[in-house]
């Protein structure tokens, strides 16, 4: 085994490619890792030599499928160390393997039982319990986390009692990278007779994880996140348990004999695993333990865990950096807010020098609660980054804090935001396109995009309600309309996030002082085009202007 990052780089295609004309920096590992060649080439294989169902076909295709997909399960045992490969049910990845567990727990608890959860937890490993909860009347206990990030483990202790039944916490934190004394926490909890679960969807790429050492009785975790394809994840679970669940879905191979009077259930783990399954999944997740067997595994985590301490100690000397958790021990996760910017600002300049990190709640909104924080922004490190990466990251960081970047000049403040309001008066959105349409440069653009956004006029505190929240902004946006004696509309938007800001006024130019009408009949899609920030913008819950889009025409069609 050996490990050398130049020669891992040069296995992953696609971190040899520019993102707006600069060499990619992929800082986004917790979310999903990039594949080496192999893993991609495992896949595209299947579906090119050995296309065909598993266990059910008698042709040889079906048995060259059928060979790849089990030997793949034999290597998820061994590689977790797992009693029998009876153990390894196949899933879609972390999340459905929690929720099976928690439905197939469903009748193994009772009113006033209680489940033990942790504030690090991904929304993952709550709202599947808490689901739980609602059918059974149990009660779900949270264990809190110190100053640092890490569990409070004398709070831990003492929340364990003969009602705990189910204890379910992560392994690695996605959120602050912190990595729990699992072994130990384990042994409290099987002490007070509960059922342990493990999310170890952050663990499994960077520790080397053995089941049986660790006591639980189920761990999780997908192949995404460890350097293999998406759409395939694997629950462990002890065999006499498993044996004891009922099972989740009804369907083909998960049966033995069925007729319209009974049904008999298949033998573990088809037992877990109704209709066709990803098969190209389960041989690519080989593929890709197959790549990190091949490679000094302790070397790697050195490897990351001096990227870490690199960015930390780069980032220090940045103005108005301030780290998010200093656990004892961190996984290679930097979690981060600049007081002088809204971290979704923040994400977006980074992108625009090609390096891509992740900002908002990270699925973690209990966390957040906790922290006082709307979001942090996350750069997580794998084995394929290197030094210079982090070096261009943290260069990144500094020029946005020193340049003067984002434009610092007070924005118009007004308690009469609607009357007050020039977007629609003396600006339009002609007058914006002939402005922005020539300028080819980003960050020209978007310099235009904050100017107008400092004559967005502040919505007052008594406006920012819920009632006027918009909801699938990752920062939060408000927006508030008035309808004149001509049937026009007049809307009054503000937002934390200054790129939201920004287009704001440009949405506001285009629609305020039109009927209903003329905004539903107004192609804004065109209009953002032909401005060029179509591709900057996602649908997902980002940056939040679709989402102010859809409230607009909602109201324009009540």
């Amino acid at each position: 085994m050996s490990f050398s990052v130049t020669d891992i780089r040069q296995q992953f295609p696609l971190l040899d490619q520019q993102i707006h004309d600069q060499q990619l920096v992929y800082l986004d590992n917790a979310a999903t890792t990039q594949k080496p060649a192999s893993v991609i080439k495992a896949v595209q294989d299947f579906y090119q030599t050995d296309n065909a169902n598993v266990h059910r076909g008698a042709h040889h295709l079906s048995e060259r499928a059928t060979l790849q997909f089990e030997t793949a399960r034999k290597s998820v045992q061994t590689f977790i160390n797992a009693a029998s490969v009876k153990e390894i049910i196949w899933t879609r990845g972390t999340t459905e393997s929690i929720n099976l567990i928690a439905q197939c727990l469903t009748d193994q608890l009772q009113k006033h039982d209680e489940i033990l959860l942790t504030e690090l937890e991904h929304h993952a490993n709550i709202v599947p319990w808490q689901m739980l909860a609602q059918r059974t009347g149990a009660i779900i206990k949270v264990v809190p986390i110190l100053s640092n990030g890490d569990l409070d483990q004398q709070a831990f202790g003492n929340l364990l009692s003969d009602k705990t039944k189910i204890v379910a916490l992560t392994h690695v934190s996605n959120a602050l990278g912190t990595v729990n004394p699992l072994a130990a926490m384990i042994r409290q909890a099987k002490a007070a007779g509960a059922t342990v679960i493990v999310d170890g969807a952050q663990a499994v790429a960077h520790l080397q994880v053995d089941v049986q050492r660790l006591g639980c009785d189920f761990y999780v975790f997908s192949s995404h996140k460890m350097y293999g394809p998406t759409g395939i994840g694997v629950l462990y679970g002890r065999q006499a348990l498993l044996e004891a669940m009922p099972p989740w879905q009804g369907g083909g191979e998960m049966i033995r004999s069925v007729s319209f009077e009974h049904t008999e259930y298949n033998d573990l783990p088809f037992k877990f695993e109704a209709g066709t399954p990803n098969i190209s999944g389960a041989i690519g997740l080989m593929t890709a333990i197959n790549w990190l067997n091949n490679l000094d595994r302790r070397a790697i985590a050195s490897h990351e865990q001096a990227l870490l301490q690199h960015a930390i100690k780069a980032c220090q000397q940045i103005k108005g950096f301030n780290r998010i958790g200093t656990p004892t021990a961190n996984a290679a996760i930097l979690s981060f807010q600049l007081t002088s910017h809204h971290q979704q600002d923040v994400g977006l300049i980074l992108d625009q020098h090609g390096i891509a990190v992740r900002t908002g709640h990270h699925c973690a909104m209990p966390l957040m609660k906790k922290l006082g924080l709307p979001g942090t922004i996350r750069a997580s490190f794998a084995a394929y980054n290197t030094l210079d990466d982090v070096e261009r990251f943290a260069n990144a960081l500094h020029q946005l804090t020193s340049s003067g970047f984002f434009p610092v000049a007070e924005t118009v403040s007004s308690d009469k935001a609607f009357t007050d309001n020039p977007f629609g008066k003396d600006i339009d959105a002609k007058v914006i396109l002939a402005k922005l349409e020539p300028l080819h440069s980003w960050n020209d653009r978007y310099r235009e995009i904050m100017q107008l956004g400092k004559q967005l006029p502040h919505m007052t505190s008594k406006s920012k309600t819920s009632e006027h929240l918009v909801k699938g902004c990752e920062s939060q946006a408000w927006l508030e309309f008035q309808l004149d004696k001509d049937g026009r509309y007049w809307f009054s938007a503000d937002a934390d996030a200054r790129v939201i800001r920004g287009l704001i006024a440009l949405l506001l130019a285009a629609l305020n002082g039109k009927t209903a009408a003329e905004i539903q009949t107004f192609d804004i899609p065109d209009y953002l085009q032909r401005l060029q920030l179509m591709k900057h913008l996602s649908p997902s819950r980002g940056n939040g202007l679709l989402a102010i889009i859809e409230r607009i025409q909602n109201i324009t069609t009540s």
